[in-house]
């Protein structure tokens, strides 16, 4: 459950969020003449409702900032990331690790990851882990430089993951080897194997 502090932050932001939308919805670009009109309707509109919450202030203002606050706190809603492109996001820092060499060591890859703001979170399991549920291939023992026999990830590999796939064939649903649309096993001819009779 959220803290008042978390909860007043998320309003806080949520706030901004509402009131850059609203900014934008009454000066929408490029169409001066609707600005026009939308701030003119907005000036027209806003008198009567704040004489009408200096009247009745024990019912509209707590039912008018509630709404507010409660539309502020669904603004302001953390967005949950996309796991390909949480994939893609580790990969591409591995590969800004590895810059031009042919791969790196995990003795070095771990702590410079870990020091990012990337694996801020993680410790070496999850990290490790984490590099696995992304597909990189972690190679038992290579060479990096002067240094062999470590463990480590190639940079070859991380660029083949950030490539887009080919898309898959799709094989015909119903193939037809035979004659007149006839599968191979009702067309008549010879099965690998075997021979015609003889007559």
């Amino acid at each position: 459950m959220a803290t008042i502090r978390e909860t007043a932050s998320r309003v806080e932001r949520g706030s901004g969020i509402l009131a850059r939308r609203i900014g934008r919805a009454l000066t929408p670009e490029g169409r001066p003449v609707l600005a026009i009109i939308r701030i003119g309707a907005a000036c027209i509109i806003t008198p009567p409702l704040c004489l009408a919450i200096e009247r009745s202030p024990l019912i509209l203002v707590p039912l008018t900032v509630g709404i507010w606050c409660r539309r502020a706190w669904h603004a302001s809603a953390p967005v949950t990331p996309d796991p390909e492109q949480l994939r893609r996001q580790l990969i591409k820092a591995v590969l800004e690790i590895v810059g031009a060499r042919p791969g790196i060591h995990l003795s070095e890859l771990y702590p410079r990851l870990l020091a990012s703001p990337w694996g801020a979170q993680l410790d070496e399991t999850r990290l490790r882990a984490a590099l696995t549920d992304a597909g990189i291939t972690i190679h038992r023992s290579m060479r990096v430089g002067d240094v062999e026999g470590r463990s480590g990830i190639k940079r070859a590999d991380l660029e083949a993951l950030l490539r887009p796939s080919p898309l898959s064939v799709v094989p015909d649903a119903s193939p037809t080897d035979g004659d007149a649309g006839q599968a191979a096993s009702e067309s008549g001819g010879e099965r690998a194997g075997e021979r015609a009779e003889s007559a």
